[in-house]
C-alpha cells in the first residue's frame, strides 16, 4: 500500500514539477537542452518508480531492523548521502561514479535527460549531468536493493513464525 502511494506521489510530484522546472529555467535565462517526449515521460514514471523502489527498500529494512525510525534513516542516508557525496565535488571522480554505480543512489540514474556520445568528446561528468549508468539500468540497482532487503526481511518473519 505504501509503495503504491510512494509511487503515485512520485509520479504526480514529477509530473507537475518538471514542466514548471523547463518554464522557470528558461524564464530566469538559463539554456535548456530540448529532451523528446519519451525521455520526458521516462523521467516522470521513472520518478514515480524510483519512489515505490525506495519504499520497498525501507519497508524490508525495517521489517530486518524491527524499528522504524533507524530504519528510514538508513534507507535515507543509503540513497542521498551517496548522491551528495558523488555530485558535490566532495570526492573525486572515480570513487563518485563508483558510488554511483553501487548504491542505492544508483536509482537517480532514472531521471538523467542527457545523453552520452561515443563521438563526441566532452567532460561526462556528475556535475555536468551525466550518470556512470544508463537510466534504467541505475534504477535496476536500487530494485536490486529493494527485493534484497525485502527478501530478507521475508525470510527473518517466516523464521519467527510470523
Amino acid at each position: 500500500m505504501a509503495e503504491g502511494v510512494a509511487c503515485a506521489v512520485g509520479l504526480v510530484s514529477a509530473a507537475v514539477t518538471v514542466p514548471l522546472g523547463e518554464g522557470s529555467a528558461l524564464g530566469r535565462g538559463f539554456r535548456v537542452f530540448p529532451v523528446t517526449a519519451a525521455t520526458e515521460a521516462r523521467v516522470v514514471a521513472g520518478t514515480g518508480l524510483l519512489c515505490a523502489a525506495a519504499a520497498v527498500l525501507a519497508l524490508g529494512v525495517g521489517a530486518l531492523l524491527r524499528r522504524s525510525g533507524p530504519a528510514v534513516a538508513l534507507v535515507t542516508a543509503s540513497i542521498v548521502l551517496p548522491f551528495l557525496l558523488a555530485t558535490s565535488g566532495v570526492l573525486p571522480p572515480g570513487p563518485s561514479r563508483w558510488l554511483l554505480r553501487v548504491t542505492p543512489a544508483a536509482g537517480f540514474a532514472v531521471q538523467q535527460t542527457l545523453p552520452q556520445y561515443t563521438q563526441v568528446l566532452s567532460v561526462y561528468e556528475l556535475s555536468t549531468g551525466y550518470c556512470p549508468l544508463a537510466p534504467w539500468a541505475g534504477l535496476a540497482v536500487l530494485c536490486g536493493y529493494a527485493v534484497l532487503a525485502f527478501g530478507l526481511a521475508v525470510v527473518r518473519l517466516r523464521g519467527r513464525g510470523v
